[in-house]
């Protein structure tokens, strides 16, 4: 909605600029061409008038002004339309006789009228009137074709706006951040098909992007697995023997193999570095193992500030849908919402996670989530209905590649809860597992440190 209101505002605020701008100018041309009419009016009247004053009142007659306006007029509109304009030229200049008694007659002229009209006289007497007709085209009607047109432009331009609105800003808002959280590794559902051509092949390239991501991701995890269970092999190959040359190595350096008993300095000394070494590869092994279970999780904490009510909006927009089509109860829910510094998209992937734990585990009675502070730091619970696990499975829960007695049945890689353990524990926090076999729930609660 920002967008679009951003551009009916730059839209309404092109067109409102180029109204005044048109305006200005047809004002300021309209009063320039206003001074060229009454300067032209008052030579051409001037000039009548002096071609009158060779007559007396009593010879001054229709034709004989007539002649004259057609010698002072007519004969040169060329010259006065190059000097003044053809917009500013009269279209018709006549002459009205007046009685010679008409002293009470008085000039006509008013602002936007199309007609101006002159008065002729003579020792303060009135012969006539010299009449200026002007067209009722002109800047005048020009300006108002040219409003119009704006008019119309900014009608159209609002309509495109909407159409823009409607068809591309808005459906693109909806999945802009979608190739984000594609990329950050966020569960997610897939675009929702559309018959928008702007988008349509789009979404389905989107989806197909998806598709392979799940894909690959279920491949790396099944090699991660593999390569996970084969580094514990030889890691538990190698430490029996390892164990037993330290073991070795202890009893030469005890003189254990002496037949005296007594100690052989060389031989204890060799036997004190063979010991030494055979603790290295035992280290070394660890490290290993320990590298190649957190290696499987690709996350570096990024920290910012942002508010509870961010994480639930997060499960409204892409759990909201699916849960009511699915016809699963929810409820998010934040009991105080304050703010938290944390990594924002850390703990959505750790939702996410639960969230489709719940909905694949579920019985489909409920799925609730609560978010909560108090004094020691935040508690994200995340509570469904369903087949719970024994007591004795929950302490392995969070072990990679582990799958409950649940899982039969369920696709899965046991992989999203070493995950979420991992993503907690990289951000100062914990994650716990309870069962209560009374209610049928299993509850997942996140907590992190102030």
């Amino acid at each position: 909605m920002k967008r679009a209101g951003k551009l009916y505002i730059i839209t309404a605020s092109l067109f409102a600029c180029i109204f005044v701008i048109a305006n200005i100018l047809f004002g300021v041309i309209g009063s320039k061409q206003e001074e060229d009419i009454y300067v032209l009016m008052n030579r051409v009247f001037n000039e009548i008038e002096a071609e009158c004053k060779q007559y007396s009142a009593d010879e001054i007659s229709e034709e004989i002004v007539t002649s004259i306006i057609k010698d002072v007029y007519y004969s040169h509109t060329g010259d006065y339309s190059s000097e003044y304009g053809l917009l500013s030229l009269p279209q018709k200049v006549y002459y009205i006789p007046a009685t010679y008694s008409d002293t009470s007659v008085t000039l006509l002229n008013r602002d936007k009228e199309f007609e101006k009209v002159w008065m002729l006289g003579r020792d303060g007497n009135v012969l006539g009137f010299v009449v200026f007709e002007f067209a009722q085209s002109g800047y005048g009607s020009l300006r108002i074709l040219v409003n119009a047109a704006i008019a119309v432009s900014f009608a159209v331009a609002i309509v495109i706006c909407i159409y823009i609105n409607s068809y591309v800003l808005r459906p693109f808002t909806k999945f802009a951040s979608y190739p984000e959280k594609l990329s950050k590794n966020q569960l997610t559902e897939k675009l929702p098909e559309t018959k928008n051509r702007l988008f349509g092949r789009f979404t389905w390239g989107i989806n197909m992007l998806n598709d392979k991501l799940a894909s690959d991701r279920k491949r790396i995890n099944e090699l991660s697995r593999d390569h996970l269970t084969m580094l514990t092999t030889i890691a538990h190959g190698i430490k029996t023997p390892v164990a037993n040359i330290k073991l070795y190595a202890d009893a030469i350096e005890t003189g254990l193999y002496q037949p005296d008993g007594k100690i052989n300095e060389s031989d204890a000394e060799v036997a004190s570095k063979i010991s030494k070494n055979a603790d290295d590869i035992t280290e070394i092994v660890k490290e290993l193992i320990d590298k190649a279970s957190g290696g499987v999780v690709d996350f570096e904490p990024e920290i910012s500030s942002f508010y509870l009510s961010e994480l639930t909006d997060f499960l409204k927009e892409e759990y909201g849908k699916r849960l009511d089509v699915l016809r699963i109860p929810y409820k998010f829910e934040v009991e105080d919402n304050a703010m938290i510094k944390s990594d924002k998209n850390g703990l959505c992937r750790i939702l996410s996670q639960l969230m489709e734990n719940a909905i694949k585990y579920g019985n489909g009675e409920g799925i609730f989530v609560n978010i909560r502070k108090d004094e020691e730091g935040y508690y994200i619970s995340v509570r469904n209905k369903g087949k719970v696990l024994d007591k004795k499975e929950l302490p392995f829960i969070f072990n990679s590649f582990w799958r409950g007695s649940n899982s039969e049945g369920i696709e899965g890689s046991g992989i999203g809860l070493f995950e979420s353990f991992e993503i907690a524990r990289r951000l100062d926090g914990e994650i716990y597992a309870r069962a209560d076999a009374d209610k049928s729930e299993m509850e997942f609660e996140v907590f992190l440190n102030r």
